[in-house]
């Protein structure tokens, strides 16, 4: 994974407001070697990798978006303008111009995305893109914010600036931040969209009583998932979810069932463990019937096609532990193929390893480094990638990829991922950021 530099040579300013004319400084921010602030200033007619601002603006949208930067992922559809305020660095504003930036958490690691920002007339053009996002570990993101925040403290510090705002909400994020129960607190209200204390009590409350029946775990996939998509947030959705008819079934199978990786991103690690469950049922290669998934989930299958989904789209399909090792499975997918691959999913998640007792198992459509496994490791059961390629044989025409879903019952968009994600075809789609954002 990536580090996160952000760095501040001050600088004399003219004009400003005490805090801001004390903190100017010519300010770099890298990921690796990469610089995320290379810019041409059409003033000066030049290109550097650092840029004239004020270090306080930042330093106080790092400070008071921390909590969402941290815990709230990116929503499945388009994310409305609070969401954007809190993970785009050019919230931090002040009237400054800013590279085009947006930090993503997942759960395990924080993404950065970069676009290149033309805007006619300004003074600054960033110059950056990343066709990628840079991965940086959560605790490497937060020690790099924190190092920056505390140089601009130090920095007012020397200049007599003291009790600025800055100082006042940082020292209310450390005293949190030593809190166990205020950091439980907060996270839940970042994951639910809330800034801190922001969130209702009793929708606060509500939720924090769910944790304890659903398991935090699984809170963590569950909130984020029903608050972006426009349902209730006050989680009401999950008694429905409690009280829902589903499949019960037993798994024969657990995670001491196979080996696991240790070490890894998401994805790694799912394909190792989706590897090891086929070479655990002897089968390394050929398609995995439907008949196999339920019995490993100790499913009937009759059942399983006589199912029908509750009435309106759910963003989150859940399986609740009943009485012993039984899990009541309730899906939100209607097409046989949907619901094969929506039950490889709750496979996944039920082998992964947890401290969780009778935790919920949740699947939503969210980028977190839960939902990441859980796809990867149901594209690489149900269709492996070696025998993927073995079957296509060198033909990733839109005909054989159709012909290849068809083989492994699994959608043609699984099939696309698989050949895109490990580098057989490439999206040639010229976006570079997650989301469309106007010039």
């Amino acid at each position: 994974m990536a580090e996160l530099q952000i760095n501040a040579k001050w600088m004399a300013a003219a004009s400003g407001e005490p805090e801001i004319i004390a903190t100017a400084a010519m300010i770099d921010m890298h990921v690796d070697d990469i610089s995320l602030t290379r810019n041409q200033d059409i003033w000066a007619e030049t290109v550097r990798d650092n840029v004239f601002v004020s270090a306080y603006p930042l330093a106080m949208w790092f400070a008071a978006s921390w909590w969402r930067l941290n815990h709230e992922p990116l929503p499945a559809q388009q994310p409305g303008h609070d969401w954007r305020m809190a993970h785009e660095l050019g919230a931090a504003n002040h009237g400054f111009v800013w590279p085009r930036v947006i930090f993503i958490p997942d759960g395990e690691a924080i993404h950065v995305w970069a676009g290149a920002s033309m805007t006619p007339d300004q003074s600054v053009q960033y110059l950056q893109t990343l066709e990628v996002p840079k991965l940086i570990p959560l605790i490497g993101f937060q020690q790099s914010v924190q190092r920056f925040v505390e140089s601009v403290l130090a920095r007012l510090e020397a200049k007599e600036l003291v009790g600025t705002n800055l100082a006042n909400l940082w020292a209310i994020l450390q005293e949190d931040l030593a809190d166990p129960e205020a950091v439980r607190r907060r996270k839940l209200e970042a994951e639910l969209g809330f800034d801190p204390e922001e969130c209702p009590e009793d929708m606060l409350n509500a939720a924090l009583q769910w944790e304890s029946q659903v398991g935090k775990a699984a809170l963590s996939e569950l909130a984020p998932a029903i608050s972006s998509s426009g349902e209730n947030p006050d989680l009401t959705v999950l008694g429905q979810l409690a009280n829902a008819n589903g499949i019960v079934g037993t798994p024969v199978v657990s995670p001491g069932s196979i080996d696991h990786l240790d070490h890894g991103a998401p994805w790694e690690r799912a394909v190792h463990e989706a590897r090891a469950l086929r070479q655990l049922v002897g089968n390394v290669g050929d398609p995995i019937s439907s008949q196999d998934l339920h019995n490993l989930l100790g499913l009937n299958s009759a059942a399983v096609d006589n199912w029908s989904v509750p009435q309106g789209r759910s963003s989150v399909a859940v399986a609740i532990p009943t009485d012993g090792n039984r899990l009541k499975f309730v899906s939100r997918k209607r097409n046989p193929i949907g619901r094969r691959f929506e039950l490889a999913r709750f496979l996944a998640e039920y082998l992964r390893p947890s401290t969780d007792e009778n935790r919920w198992l949740a699947s939503t459509d969210l980028g977190t480094s839960r939902q990441k496994y859980q796809r990867a490791f149901a594209a690489e059961f149900l269709c492996p990638l070696k025998a993927l390629l073995s079957f296509m044989n060198g033909d990733f025409s839109s005909y054989a990829v159709e012909e290849a879903a068809y083989k492994f019952e699994v959608s043609e968009q699984v099939v696309t991922n698989l050949l895109l994600n490990n580098g057989y075809i490439h999206n040639y789609w010229s976006g570079n950021l997650p989301y469309q954002i106007a010039a």
